[in-house]
């Protein structure tokens, strides 16, 4: 029997079945606004407003890209897009360094405190960035870090919860017996983060990147109320100007809707970029991070 032969037969079995089913049900279920809004952008005016609509666009066009880019507000979108950029990648960074650095601390290191502090931390996930956010207006302008990219790199790192939790149970995960032998070698407490732990929690490493990444990128009331320039804003803030435009198109091609839904694309597009490069480190650091938990 096949190797194909025997998978199938495996797949086929009734409790295997219906998980496969189910699991199929799920992913139809988060992929068809995806498709959706891929397809919406594609189509034209007449065509979006069909008594019975389409799933795919019967005669694609890429009018309301063009329109996007070059005739409407969206012209600033190339200098918000890079403005995303920049701020995304200096806070993952961030945010990869410290939470790496403090998930070694909780996990090797030993101190006064060390699991109170460490449950504090992680209790600070539960309470949402939105309820402080008054309080992060007022810090932010006393440091003079409001209508700044690097105040958003900075703040955004400041929600370490999560990402502080994976990097722990990470090292957590590390055999000891590896540092062990590191130590007898005469490594020191640097070496042996940086040359025996470090290369084994690349996984995890991977996961806050990921975390920070999808995060930062799509992340709006944090940033509409910390930048008051439109030459700052991210492009999370400059898709929300197209929402509700749908009124005041005349054009027999362009219509709100299908607009709209070419921002969300534009938007989404680096987010699934950088998933799809990264899923085998994505899965291998959470598989990893639960090992110790």
């Amino acid at each position: 029997m096949t190797r194909f032969a025997r998978r199938l037969k495996q797949t086929l079995r009734p409790g295997n079945l219906a998980v496969n089913l189910a699991l199929f049900v799920i992913a139809v279920a988060c992929l068809l606004p995806i498709i959706w809004t891929i397809s919406a952008s594609l189509k034209d005016r007449n065509e979006l407003y069909l008594a019975t609509p389409t799933l795919l666009p019967r005669n694609p066009t890429f009018a309301n890209y063009i329109w996007m880019f070059a005739q409407s507000d969206m012209s600033r979108l190339p200098l918000n897009m890079w403005n995303s950029v920049k701020v995304t990648i200096g806070a993952v960074i961030i945010q990869c360094i410290v939470a790496t650095l403090a998930g070694f601390a909780f996990a090797r290191l030993r101190f006064r405190g060390r699991d109170l502090l460490f449950y504090l931390l992680i209790l600070l996930m539960f309470i949402p960035r939105a309820g402080g956010l008054m309080a992060l207006y007022e810090l932010m302008d006393f440091l003079n870090l409001r209508n700044s990219h690097l105040g958003l790199m900075l703040l955004f790192p400041s929600a370490i919860s999560v990402a502080l939790f994976v990097m722990r149970q990470n090292f957590l995960g590390v055999p000891r017996e590896l540092e062990e032998a590191a130590i007898i070698d005469g490594a020191n407490t640097w070496q042996l983060f940086w040359n025996v732990d470090v290369p084994l929690v690349r996984g995890g490493i991977a996961v806050v990147a990921i975390w920070e990444f999808i995060y930062v990128w799509g992340e709006y009331l944090i940033t509409l109320t910390m930048i008051d320039f439109p030459e700052l804003e991210t492009l999370s803030l400059a898709v929300t100007k197209l929402q509700g435009w749908g009124a005041h198109f005349t054009s027999s091609i362009l219509a709100g809707y299908g607009v709209e839904s070419a921002a969300y694309v534009v938007a989404m597009l680096p987010v699934i970029l950088v998933f799809i490069l990264l899923q085998r480190w994505f899965v291998q650091g959470l598989s990893e991070g639960i090992i110790k938990l």
